[in-house]
């Protein structure tokens, strides 16, 4: 999110639109505070889309002890309304790649083309116009 807010800074113009896609369990193990996090979120309009990606067995094995890891997805929830986002859930690489598909369709950018041709015309007519006049105000002829 500092990038984001850095962006008009460093480049003199409005930041992009943005979006974060946040795949976790839920579970905050370092960095900011989550209700930090949705604060700055919020101030800057960025939302959050979250995926809940586990099971509620889901485990992991540290030093030799099996420590439990459920997926917290009320948490998650809770971050993607804060903020605008949308809220998923997946428990396999099937599933994500059924969520991956759905964010896809909906985050992207648009190209617009925009004639601009009749600019140059319009510049150069009233360019020529200007060369005819100063051409009559001093030579008493035109060009």
């Amino acid at each position: 999110m500092d990038a984001i807010a850095g962006f008009g800074a460093q480049f003199g113009t409005e930041a992009p639109p943005a979006r974060i896609v946040l795949l976790s369990d839920g579970t905050n193990t370092a960095g900011r505070e989550p209700g930090e996090a949705v604060r700055r979120a919020a101030e800057t309009g960025v939302p959050v889309s979250t995926i809940a990606y586990g099971t509620p067995e889901g485990f992991m094995v540290q030093n030799g002890q099996m420590i439990p890891v459920p997926v917290d997805g009320p948490a998650l929830e809770r971050l993607a309304q804060d903020t605008g986002g949308r809220f998923y859930e997946a428990a396999s690489g099937d599933e994500l790649r059924g969520v991956y598909a759905d964010i896809g369709g909906s985050i992207g950018y648009r190209t617009e083309r925009r004639e601009i041709w009749t600019w140059f015309i319009g510049a150069g007519l009233l360019l020529s116009c200007a060369v005819a006049a100063a051409s009559l105000l001093w030579f008493s002829r035109l060009p």
